[in-house]
């Protein structure tokens, strides 16, 4: 082919044919533009084929984060259901609702409980990074972004509630309450798991103590304040996960060959 052009060229020359060479040489110009033009075209073709399979790959690595997740946060709103029941019932007691009684103690201990969420965002960070996240429809975008905000808010929200146990709940609790932790005078599970050789004999609840004891009405009113509303969260995360797992199942499906 090379040689071809050679010999037109060189012929166009011997016969002094200079501007039918001149359009030659343009055209022959323009046809080595355009096969460059093309050769680039191909390759960022390439590029964007496989930056799209690399974001496919990523994207279902974040569905398996997501449906991670969803699991946690259904243990944490499970756990968070029990210490809402144990406050709502010790709540009762202090109203006189229902009388003190043996499970008195198992209510105080629940409330105790600290809870954390601990979620692996590595494919979401890494599309972030890879700039891969543009790949994916700006609806998409929107809606996994606003995923992994309301799971901050999430550990925000469950930060607040930690600090008021720590602050507040426990030294109280420790103060007043934990000569009851013990086998006989605490029937919560981790208790009784806990001092099940306990060889001491039980100590009874003092009644008049605890139905005398405003702090703790007012701190246990606290704990359901800030139970109920992380528990909004949770449920808030867990809706927002199944929407972003479905929502990515529907892009994969459409979007087979990228």
């Amino acid at each position: 082919m090379i040689k071809f052009f050679r010999h037109i060229r060189q012929r166009l020359i011997k016969e002094n044919r200079f501007s039918k060479y001149l359009l030659y040489a343009i055209g022959e110009i323009v046809l080595v533009v355009i096969g460059i033009l093309i050769a680039l075209q191909i390759n960022n073709w390439n590029e964007q084929s496989k930056t799209e399979q690399s974001a496919k790959e990523q994207l279902k690595l974040l569905t398996q984060n997501v449906s991670d997740d969803i699991q946690k946060l259904k243990e944490l709103n499970q756990s968070i259901t029990a210490k809402i029941s144990a406050g709502e019932l010790l709540s009762h007691q202090f109203q006189e609702i229902k009388p003190y009684d043996r499970l008195t103690t198992n209510y105080l201990v629940e409330i105790l409980f600290e809870q954390n969420f601990y979620n692996d965002r590595t494919a979401y960070d890494k599309l972030i990074l890879s700039g891969e996240y543009s790949v994916f429809p700006t609806e998409l975008q929107n809606q996994i972004s606003e995923y992994y905000s309301l799971l901050d808010r999430v550990k925000e929200r469950e930060e607040i509630s930690n600090t008021f146990i720590k602050n507040e709940i426990e030294p109280h609790y420790f103060n007043t309450y934990s000569k009851y932790i013990r086998k006989g005078s605490n029937l919560h599970p981790l208790v009784v798991d806990y001092y099940k050789n306990d060889k001491r004999q039980p100590i009874l609840l003092d009644v008049e103590q605890i139905k005398n004891d405003s702090k703790m009405e007012g701190l246990n009113f606290g704990s359901l304040y800030q139970s109920r509303t992380q528990q909004e969260f949770y449920e808030k995360a867990i809706e927002k996960g199944n929407l972003i797992k479905k929502l990515i199942d529907n892009y994969l499906k459409t979007n087979v060959k990228i």
